[in-house]
């Protein structure tokens, strides 16, 4: 119970540094964009955690000259804070990609690790269980260039430990984001 309080504790700091760096961000020789917005809180998952909203921000980078063979994706770190004692996380994604379909409508996803707060095992009515306190983070958005640097988007996030742990209910939140890039 005293290692579940801290670990919620961290994650919860974490993400307000992530959050407070996006809305504070200026731009600079590697930050590239910043994202925010809510997302409903796990719509698929099997537990079905509570119904509450999520407050989610990104940074995205420059992509690296070592990650450039991957047609250079631009690697994103970031988090999502649940608002009514839930599952919340924070994630770095190395590969994330955003491809233009015409001059104002893209797609977007991302792949990387996430760590999150939630229940590792023990079950209990409405809360997932994890598995493993580290599990793999992906995301996959639409989205609309409203202007040259600002855009929003339709997006979803998951986590899931692929099976690598005993449980693994996994978390999928969707919802709207805005982008602001440099």
């Amino acid at each position: 119970m005293k290692t579940e309080i801290m670990a919620r504790q961290l994650i919860a700091g974490a993400i307000t540094l992530c959050l407070a760096a996006v809305l504070a961000s200026p731009a600079s020789a590697f930050v590239n964009e910043v994202r925010g917005g809510v997302y409903a809180h796990d719509v698929l998952g099997p537990a079905h955690e509570s119904d509450g909203a999520d407050l989610t921000g990104e940074i995205l980078f420059d992509t690296p000259s070592f990650l450039e063979w991957a047609f250079n994706p631009r690697p994103r770190l970031g988090g999502t804070l649940n608002f009514n004692g839930d599952t919340s996380l924070i994630y770095l994604d190395p590969f994330g990609w955003t491809i233009d379909l015409t001059d104002t409508i893209f797609v977007d996803g991302s792949l990387g690790a996430a760590v999150h707060d939630g229940r590792i095992h023990g079950s209990r009515p409405g809360q997932n269980q994890y598995g493993c306190r580290w599990n793999f983070h992906e995301t996959a958005s639409i989205g609309y260039r409203i202007a040259p640097n600002l855009s929003v988007m339709a997006s979803l996030e998951h986590i899931s430990n692929a099976g690598l742990c005993s449980v693994n209910d996994g978390l999928t939140n969707v919802g709207m984001r805005v982008g602001y890039s440099f």
